[in-house]
């Protein structure tokens, strides 16, 4: 494991606070278009910040000191290797302690939802987001020190940190392994309690709710697809069914379904020849331009870079295997 004092520790307003929206959101900045980040931040607050919710998740670990946290109506004290696991759904905060004799240090894992799944979730992996769906108002968020875990999800972060960007197909699927690990242990915990079989119980209820919805995509993401049509097959509102497919996925359907279609693309630009153009057709995009910046958004390039990309990569393999 690397040591606390080679790591490259920020301080938490160039991070937390300078993010924090009108509407107290957290946006987390994001160095890449691969959305994984891990940061060391020290926590010396000179002013109070206030309850936010992230546009993201988070699994966060306390190297040293001691901190007090806020998340929705309860208070906790954190210490060395306590654990918190935040949703995209809850407030919270971290304030100073007047009574730690050292100075508060956290490793946080930062992550959006669809980095689990690659935008195209089945059940089995919608199982490992959560632990992030069955904290809130009722059930704490903390995972104590004596969990026993502390120092494996630790030393899994550091692994992570260790192939970021993610600027390749290999570092992208580690990083996806490790995180899964992580997720995984997170899960194992959850389901050792009563609190978390009754939140596993209720995500596989939700699958199996909008099972109509995922299949709709599968079949017709080439088509024009209206929410207000897939919620009517899921046999609720328009409204319900976004809140309930956000909540299941960790994502909007819109974005789900983009994040589908450039899926396809991207298999379609790897393996045939076809116009850029009839590609963005083909997948459900009726518009070149937003195709490209839909794609972009999601890969971080452009559909013909990353077909001039994959071209390369190929044509350097056939080199090395002759």
């Amino acid at each position: 494991m690397s040591s606390v004092r080679s790591l490259n520790w920020e301080h938490v307003e160039s991070v937390v606070e300078r993010c924090i929206d009108t509407e107290r959101n957290h946006v987390w900045p994001f160095r890449s278009s691969f959305p994984v980040d891990v940061r060391f931040l020290i926590l010396d607050r000179h002013k109070e910040v206030p309850l936010h919710r992230p546009d993201h998740l988070e699994v966060v670990v306390f190297e040293s000191g001691e901190l007090g946290y806020e998340v929705e109506n309860n208070n906790y004290a954190l210490a060395k290797n306590d654990i918190i696991i935040v949703g995209n759904h809850i407030h919270h905060r971290c304030l100073t302690l007047s009574s730690s004799r050292q100075l508060a240090r956290t490793i946080v894992l930062s992550f959006l939802p669809e980095t689990v799944h690659s935008g195209i979730p089945l059940s089995d992996d919608l199982q490992y987001l959560m632990p992030f769906n069955s904290t809130g108002h009722s059930v704490s968020n903390v995972v104590r020190a004596d969990c026993g875990f502390s120092l494996e999800i630790r030393e899994l972060i550091d692994k992570i940190r260790l192939q970021l960007p993610g600027a390749t197909d290999r570092s992208r699927l580690t990083i996806r392994t490790y995180l899964k690990v992580i997720l995984l242990i997170l899960t194992n915990y959850c389901a050792e309690n009563s609190w978390g079989r009754v939140t596993i119980n209720r995500q596989k209820d939700l699958v199996a709710r909008l099972l109509a919805a995922f299949e709709h995509v599968q079949r017709h993401y080439n088509e024009p697809i209206l929410v207000e049509e897939v919620a009517r097959m899921c046999a609720t509102s328009t409204c319900r069914f976004m809140s309930l497919f956000k909540e299941t996925t960790g994502q909007s359907f819109i974005g789900y379904l983009n994040r589908f279609r450039v899926a396809k693309a991207e298999g379609l630009l790897a393996t045939t020849n076809r116009r850029i153009s009839d590609i963005g057709l083909e997948v459900g995009f009726c518009n070149q331009s937003y195709f490209g910046v839909v794609f972009k958004r999601f890969t971080g390039q452009t559909p013909l870079e990353f077909r001039l990309l994959g071209t390369k990569a190929v044509s350097s393999n056939t080199l090395k295997l002759r």
